[in-house]
């Protein structure tokens, strides 16, 4: 029996030769073709796909949306992600629990597999991307260890308040400590992180995951 596929890419070009690739095997049925999160949705309500192929940056209803919807639907739709996102929105994917991930630089023989696997119920995530998410995510550990280990807790606590938007003064006041200590504190805290300001206090804070 063939797997009934919905398409969802904001490219024309790589959506029509998904299209023509999937066509050309009786192993699949392509239902739709579709540019945008809000027509992707509709095509799966319409036409109940066993697998969703789609990328995340699609326009109108987010790719993000689109997979919130159909995980938490009463459907038997299975997505998979076909992308090029940046290893952010990658390990986002994979947070998302979502049972196929391919990168496009992939062939669509892969591709194909991953829609196999996922609708028979498997996982298949892409190994590169599931490789470099796993190095993105030790390397902000040590990041993180490291930040850590410049500060002490009492620092830390403060460079965390003031990421949080808050003044010396109320910061002081949430540590009953003087708001001079507190000033001294986020002096230390500058000169050892060597960041110039709150601003980029918070930009370090964000990127070493010490939010």
């Amino acid at each position: 029996m063939s797997i009934a596929l919905v398409l969802a890419d904001p490219h024309p070009v790589l959506l029509e030769g998904l299209s023509q690739v999937f066509k050309a095997s009786p192993e699949f049925v392509v239902k739709a073709c579709v540019s945008n999160g809000d027509d992707a949705l509709a095509a799966v309500h319409q036409y109940r796909p066993d697998v969703l192929v789609m990328d995340v940056s699609l326009a109108k209803r987010s790719g993000w949306e689109v997979l919130e919807d159909v995980q938490q639907a009463d459907s038997s739709t299975r997505p998979v992600v076909f992308t090029d996102a940046p290893i952010g929105d990658v390990m986002r994917v994979i947070d998302l629990g979502v049972p196929g991930l391919v990168g496009k630089d992939k062939t669509h023989q892969e591709l194909a597999r991953c829609v196999h696997a996922v609708h028979a119920g498997q996982k298949w995530l892409d190994r590169d991307l599931t490789l470099k998410t796993m190095s993105v995510l030790l390397a902000q550990q040590k990041q993180k260890s490291q930040a850590t280990s410049l500060l002490t807790p009492r620092e830390l606590t403060v460079a965390r308040m003031v990421t949080e938007g808050l003044p010396n003064k109320k910061i002081a006041s949430k540590l009953f400590i003087s708001e001079g200590t507190a000033k001294l504190h986020l002096h230390h805290i500058y000169q050892k992180l060597h960041c110039p300001g709150r601003m980029s206090l918070q930009r370090y804070m964000q990127d070493h995951g010490l939010m």
